[in-house]
């Protein structure tokens, strides 16, 4: 048996998460059954729930996606996602595996691309028996550097590595995914942020659970300070970020570059304590109350009425600093950019 190279190796334990990979008879079959068999079909290859644990999101942080952020990839994407308007399927495959192997070759990235196909149609069949509507699609316009980036191939890493297929397809699932908020109404922010993080694996986990009823859901660490249930977008917010936070750590502030941004996230500290503080008091009231009950009205509207009034009072002290440390028109226009993003999100 050839031995394989030190690539091969790596692609095998990162990418298919040592699962055996797809086959063009497991596609064949599966592609003949019914929308309402597929539907109740488990296609993932892996368990998903070990991509959620610790080890698996700590490693996320420093894998290498070949070809990622460059223009070819993204042009690439372009066309699959457009479905080979221009040119035949084969040969954007071939122009993909120069981008991304060899592993995989391009007679690879076809299976992959046929099993993507495959678990797109069970995405948008159980989005019709829910009632919901299917994972958007990317919207350039508004997001002109986000197809092909980083965060998008991140998310599109751990969809892909749950159903045995390449990033570049996963990411195709969930075109919006690794972006800060709801759909194609989100930021892209930079992806050393923890929240870009947070982003990238919340998408990911919720999206595997609302169309492939499988994972932990948006509440992907299992947090017990959580208010809405795991199919809920807003659920792992506050345990999301504040455990990306952490993990960042100082390196995280000090390798930063825009000193104007870090005076500014250090302002927007007072936003993350307020508000922390405010639950902490919510989620005692709540535990303090007998079962079956709950707050009454008037403390309900003590609680939203301190956090309102946190928020606006932080939000002073970041104009105050983003005012102070911003050092010329050039950075001025970047740290607003930046600042704009990450205030919105935390303070909405």
């Amino acid at each position: 048996m050839p031995q394989l190279s030190d690539r091969q190796s790596e692609f095998l334990k990162t990418h298919l998460g040592c699962c055996p990979p797809v086959s063009a008879a497991e596609n064949e079959a599966l592609a003949k059954l019914s929308p309402e068999e597929l539907a109740k079909t488990d296609l993932t290859k892996v368990d998903v729930d070990t991509l959620f644990g610790k080890d698996a999101m700590d490693d996320l942080r420093g894998v290498e996606i070949k070809g990622e952020g460059t223009p070819k990839m993204k042009e690439l994407m372009q066309e699959i996602t457009k479905g080979f308007p221009k040119r035949p399927r084969q040969e954007v495959m071939e122009d993909l595996e120069g981008v991304v192997g060899i592993p995989p070759d391009a007679k690879r990235l076809n299976l992959d691309f046929d099993r993507f196909l495959i678990v797109k149609k069970q995405q948008e069949t159980v989005a019709k028996e829910k009632k919901k509507d299917a994972a958007p699609d990317l919207k350039e316009g508004m997001h002109e550097d986000f197809m092909a980036s980083r965060a998008q191939l991140l998310c599109g890493k751990v969809l892909g590595d749950s159903f045995g297929i390449h990033e570049v397809f996963g990411s195709m699932l969930n075109p919006t995914g690794g972006l800060v908020g709801p759909g194609n109404m989100a930021l892209h922010l930079d992806i050393d942020n923890p929240i870009a993080l947070h982003g990238v694996v919340h998408d990911a986990a919720g999206y595997l659970n609302t169309y492939h009823d499988d994972g932990p859901g948006y509440d992907y660490l299992d947090s017990d300070i959580e208010f809405f249930s795991t199919d809920n977008p807003l659920a792992g917010q506050i345990s999301g970020i504040a455990h990306w936070t952490m993990e960042a750590g100082d390196e995280y502030f000090v390798n930063r570059t825009d000193a104007a941004v870090l005076e500014v996230e250090n302002a927007l500290k007072s936003v993350r304590d307020a508000v922390a503080n405010t639950v902490d008091k919510m989620m005692t009231m709540f535990r303090s109350e007998p079962d079956g009950t709950a707050p009454g009205e008037d403390e309900a509207l003590d609680t939203a009425n301190a956090i309102e009034d946190a928020v606006n009072k932080a939000a002073k002290a970041v104009e105050q600093a983003y005012d102070s440390v911003v050092p010329g028109p050039a950075m001025a226009a970047e740290a607003k950019k930046k600042l704009d993003a990450m205030s919105s999100f935390v303070w909405n």
